[in-house]
This record gives C-alpha cells, sequence and structure tokens, in this order.
C-alpha cells in the first residue's frame, strides 16, 4: 500500500512538473502566427495587426518583428479586418467584432445570422462596410452605427474573398476563389456589379491597389502576386514563389505590400 502511495506521488510530481514546464515553455515561446490571413496598421502604435485563422487571435508586429497578443479570447475563426479610427474591425464567421486595440478587448460584437462565412472586410468613405461571404456567394453591407445589415448577391461573386475600396470611383473591386475568376466592381452608389477586368487567373484572395494607381492581387493558384499597371493593359507578376498568398495589404507610408 505504501508503495503505492508512492508511485501515485512521483507520478502527481511528474505530471506538475511536466505542466510547469510546459506553461514556462509557453511563456518563453511567446506568441506565434498562426494562419495569418489579413493585415491592418494601427496609426496610433505604430504597429501592424494580423489576425491569425488557425488559434482565434489578433496579434500586433512591430519593426523589429515582435509579436504581441491583442486578443485571444472571444474569437473563433478572426479573417478580415479594417482599423477604422480606434476601432478594429474583424469578420468572424457568423459575426463580426468591434475591438478596442488599446484595451485589447472586444467592444461589441454583430452577429449576422444568415452568414456562412465572412472574410475580408472593407469600409467606404462613411464608415459603412461591406463583407465578402465567400460559402454564401454575396457582400454583405454593414451599418456599425445601427447595426443593420443586408446582402446583395450576383452570378459574378463566385466564391468571393479579397475586397478593396476604390474610392476615385466609389467602387469596392472584389476578387474571388473560383476558376477563372474576373475583378468584379461593386458600385457603393448604384448597387451595381460589373466586370472590371477579365482575368485567367483562379484562387483569388487579396486584392489592393497603391497611390499611382496600380493594382495588386493574390491568387492561391499561381502562388504569385499579379500586378495590373496603371494603363491596365495586361499582368504582371509582381512576385511569385509564394505559398497561399492570403489578404494583401499596402502600407503607403513606407510604399509596401505585405503578403500575409
Amino acid at each position: 500500500m505504501r508503495n503505492n502511495k508512492t508511485l501515485l506521488t512521483t507520478i502527481l510530481i511528474i505530471i506538475i512538473l511536466i505542466a510547469a514546464g510546459i506553461g514556462i515553455w509557453q511563456i518563453f515561446k511567446g506568441p506565434r502566427l498562426n494562419h495569418p490571413e489579413s493585415i491592418a496598421f494601427d496609426a496610433d502604435s505604430g504597429k501592424f495587426l494580423i489576425s491569425n485563422v488557425g488559434n482565434g487571435s489578433i496579434l500586433a508586429m512591430d519593426d523589429n518583428g515582435k509579436l504581441e497578443v491583442i486578443i485571444d479570447k472571444g474569437l473563433d475563426k478572426p479573417r478580415g479586418i479594417k482599423m477604422l479610427k480606434k476601432t478594429l474591425w474583424v469578420t468572424d464567421d457568423t459575426k463580426i467584432h468591434a475591438i478596442d486595440v488599446a484595451a485589447k478587448r472586444i467592444k461589441t460584437t454583430i452577429p449576422i445570422p444568415q452568414a456562412k462565412m465572412l472574410n475580408d472586410i472593407e469600409a467606404d468613405e462613411l464608415g459603412i462596410l461591406y463583407i465578402s461571404d465567400t460559402k454564401a456567394n454575396c457582400l454583405w453591407i454593414v451599418d456599425p452605427f445601427d447595426r443593420q445589415f443586408e446582402s446583395v448577391s450576383h452570378k459574378l461573386l463566385q466564391q468571393p474573398n479579397g475586397i478593396y475600396f476604390d474610392k476615385p470611383r466609389q467602387q469596392m473591386l472584389i476578387v474571388s476563389m473560383g476558376e477563372r475568376q474576373p475583378i468584379v466592381a461593386f458600385n457603393t452608389k448604384t448597387r451595381e456589379f460589373d466586370v472590371f477586368k477579365d482575368t485567367l487567373y483562379s484562387g483569388l484572395d487579396g486584392i489592393q491597389a497603391d497611390d499611382p494607381g496600380r493594382i495588386f492581387f493574390s491568387s492561391w493558384e499561381q502562388k504569385a502576386i499579379i500586378m495590373i499597371p496603371q494603363t491596365q493593359n495586361r499582368f504582371i507578376h509582381f512576385h511569385a514563389d509564394l505559398e497561399s498568398p492570403a489578404d494583401i495589404y499596402w502600407h503607403e507610408p513606407t510604399n509596401e505590400l505585405i503578403v500575409p
């Protein structure tokens, strides 16, 4: 009986030591990227914000690449993120969250029960949110001020993913994950869909544009970032050999394209 007690005590000590070791290891290893999907920039802190689909977290990254946890609870699969003033808007499957980055907390959540997989998120000049729903083949329009929302659909949306606000033309540019997908334009005033530019590329994820008017989009199939110059008369492989390039982000202050 005494030997059994000694054995149980030894096992308990080993379990405690293992648990303590894991805890210490977790502390020292720090936060890590886990299926990074989307990037935004917090001007107040000067840090990039990154959504991690793999572990349901939002991380901040400084100029030296050091990562810091902003939120790691209350999120399921955070994908698209958009910084508006001091609030980070995050898509999370069938809901969107407003996160106070400085306080590291979720301020509010807007459920969208009819949604299937909310993906990328963008805003117009009035702060109205536009969200792609990849599985429902639609675009959600959300008024964050009165929490009202509606969906708009079109045959051009085939697994819609990345979305970018083309302010001069008052349109959202949308790319989709389907086969040989065009870049789709959604006019925010007339609410009409149209083909902005046909492409022969498939598995399109993110889309952005720079100040001179060049358009960039990422393709899983091509494993590349493709650029459309200002003349819009051709496609240029801007960067190749990328593994699953996701929701790209153009950082205007440094003229850099950031690829998660």
